[in-house]
């Protein structure tokens, strides 16, 4: 029995000296959280929860991703993606704004921006938005299809509205719009 109790208290003094100091510990909890924290992780957590069509937390973490020091253009888009696939046109409006406050010649996000007004029916300002966006890029043929469309819906001016029919045909006579684009010509094109 005697020879039990040394090794009892050899075996606590070795557990001792190998468990972490209440100092190492909170170093080690502290890295834990820092590596669980990096914008990189934050931006692959929010892309697997957009990956299981949870967009609302995919949101969170690509919100702390930038917040985190993220590149503002790869998660405003994500943002963007993840707010219009869950139905919140407003709150994808709110973060596209928000970046082009900072980035005021980004056409793509322009772009976005122009077609969730135009989807949320705010055409006046889906116009402005894609004309900025044909200024910048004239030759986007979705782009002039989209300003048609808008100007079109609005029916204040035709022509204008067939004008840029006749040049998304131009620019893509077989892409997805053409057949619709035809249709809405006011004489038709062959």
């Amino acid at each position: 029995m005697r020879m039990q109790y040394p090794l009892a208290v050899a075996l606590l003094v070795l557990l001792a000296a190998c468990a972490p100091t209440p100092v190492a510990q909170m170093r080690a909890d502290a890295q834990s959280v820092h590596d669980e924290t990096t914008k990189e992780r934050l931006e692959a957590r929010g892309a697997a929860f957009a990956s299981i069509g949870d967009m609302t937390r995919a949101e969170q973490y690509f919100v702390a991703a930038l917040k985190a020091g993220g590149d503002p253009k790869r998660l405003t888009e994500r943002l963007l993606s993840a707010c219009i696939a869950d139905g919140r046109y407003p709150v994808a409006l709110e973060y596209a704004d928000d970046y082009l406050r900072n980035h005021p010649s980004d056409t793509d996000v322009r772009y976005a921006a122009a077609s969730i007004s135009a989807a949320m029916g705010e055409n006046a300002r889906a116009r402005e938005g894609l004309e900025q966006v044909l200024t910048e890029k004239p030759d986007l043929a979705d782009a002039h299809y989209a300003l048609a469309t808008v100007v079109h819906q609005d029916g204040d001016d035709p022509v204008r509205a067939d004008l840029h029919y006749r040049e998304y045909l131009r620019l893509d006579p077989k892409g997805p719009h053409a057949e619709a684009a035809r249709s809405l010509l006011l004489k038709s094109v062959r």
